[in-house]
C-alpha cells in the first residue's frame, strides 16, 4: 500500500505534471535550519543474508538516540527472534539484541520509528554536567584509528600557531579540514575514519573528515565526539543510501557544539555548519571502538550504525540493511500509517 503522500505523486505522473509537483512540494517544505521535522524511518535487516542454517546467531542492531534535539515518538520492532533493548556502558548507545537461527525462510527484522528532529546548536554545559556519557574527559583519549601523536599532533601544532584561545584553535582546525580535504570516495582507504590516512591523502567521506578534525582537537587537549546516523535526502520519501556522521567539540562555557565539515565542503557553506546543523539527519550512536551490550566476542567496533553479528561467538559478515524514510506532517499521530505497513 502506498504512503498517503505518494498517491498525489502517482496521479501527477499520469498527468505529466510530476516536475511541477516535485518543485511545489520542495518549495513548501520548511527550512531545515529553523524548523522542527518529523520523519518515519524503517530500518530493515535482511537476516537471510546470514550463513544458511546458522545456529547460535547473536545480532546487535543500533537504535536511534534520544537527545536534546531528537525524540523517538514511536517505535515498533518486528523480529523473528526473541529480542531486547540494551545500552552499552561507555557512551550510552542503545541497541536491539536478538538471538536465533538463520535459514532461507527466516523473515527480516524490521524496526519502524517516528522521530522528531530539531536543528542543533549543541548541548548546553548544564546538560553535560548531568550526563556521565557526555563528560569531556571521555572524549580526550585516542581511538584505534585516531592517534594523538606523530603527524596528527604535528599538524595541529602547526595549524594552531598564533591561535591564543581554545575557540581560535577549534576554528583553525575546522578551516584546515574544510580547506584541504576533498569529498572523494574513489579508490580504497576511505570510509574507515583513519585520521592518519586522511591527513596524508586529504580526501575521503564524512568519517575521514571528522576523524582528522577530532584527532587535531584531542591532540591539543580539546574534547571532541564522533556522532553517526542517517541523512535525510531532499525528498518527501524514499531510500537512504548510506550513513552520515558529524562531530562535536566541547566549549567550557557553552557545552558541546556541532560541526559538519564534510557537508559544509560539499555545499560550500563553511560558516553555516560550524556550531549549528540542520534537522536533516537522524542520530543513532556516538563514539568509536565500541563494546556492545551484551559484549561481543569480537573486537570493539570502529563505529556502530549497521548491524553486527556473530555465529557461535565468531564474527560473521553482517546482513544487508535497507533504510527508508518519509517526511511526516507535525499533526500526524504516531499510529497514522499503521494501515500502510
Amino acid at each position: 500500500m502506498l504512503w498517503p503522500s505518494r498517491r498525489f505523486v502517482v496521479a501527477a505522473l499520469a498527468l505529466g505534471t510530476a516536475p511541477l509537483v516535485a518543485r511545489a512540494m520542495a518549495e513548501e517544505r520548511p527550512d531545515p535550519w529553523k524548523s522542527v521535522a518529523r520523519y518515519q524511518l524503517e530500518y530493515r535487516v535482511r537476516l537471510r543474508d546470514l550463513a544458511p542454517a546458522a545456529e547460535g546467531v547473536a545480532l546487535w542492531v543500533p537504535y536511534p538516540a534520544e537527545t536534546r534535539d531528537q525524540r523517538v515518538l514511536d517505535a515498533r520492532i518486528d523480529s523473528p527472534w526473541p529480542e531486547r533493548l540494551t545500552r552499552e556502558e561507555k557512551y550510552g548507545n542503545r541497541m536491539v539484541y536478538a538471538e536465533g537461527k538463520a535459514d532461507a525462510a527466516v523473515r527480516d527484522l524490521v524496526m519502524r520509528f517516528v522521530v522528531e528532529r530539531h536543528p542543533s546548536t549543541g548541548i548546553p554545559a548544564s546538560a553535560t554536567l548531568a550526563d556521565a556519557h557526555l563528560r569531556p574527559a571521555l572524549y580526550q583519549m585516542p581511538d584505534k584509528l585516531i592517534p594523538l601523536s606523530g603527524v596528527i599532533r604535528e599538524l595541529a601544532e602547526r595549524e594552531s600557531r598564533g591561535s591564543e584561545t581554545r575557540a581560535a584553535k577549534v576554528r583553525a582546525f575546522y578551516e584546515y579540514v574544510y580547506r584541504t580535504m576533498s569529498y572523494d570516495k574513489s579508490g580504497t582507504g576511505w570510509g574507515r575514519g583513519d585520521a592518519v590516512w586522511a591527513c596524508e591523502n586529504k580526501r575521503g567521506n564524512c568519517t575521514d573528515f571528522h576523524s582528522l578534525f577530532i584527532g587535531m582537537l584531542r591532540s591539543q587537549g580539546i574534547p571532541a565526539r564522533f556522532v553517526i546516523g542517517f541523512p535525510i535526502p531532499d525528498a518527501d520519501e524514499g531510500a537512504i543510501p548510506g550513513y552520515h556522521c558529524w562531530a562535536e567539540f566541547h566549549d567550557e562555557k557553552r557545552g558541546w557544539l556541532p560541526v559538519d565539515a564534510s557537508e559544509a565542503k560539499k555545499k560550500g557553506m563553511a560558516d553555516a555548519y560550524f556550531g549549528t546543523i540542520p534537522n536533516d539527519r537522524i542520530e543513532f550512536t556516538a563514539g568509536r571502538d565500541i563494546v556492545l551490550s551484551p559484549p561481543q566476542r569480537g573486537e570493539p567496533l570502529n563505529y556502530f550504525v549497521y548491524p553486527y553479528a556473530e555465529v557461535q561467538g565468531r564474527p560473521v559478515e553482517p546482513p544487508r540493511v535497507e533504510v527508508r524514510f518519509r517526511r511526516r506532517a507535525s499533526h500526524e499521530s504516531a499510529s497514522a500509517d499503521e494501515g500502510a505497513r
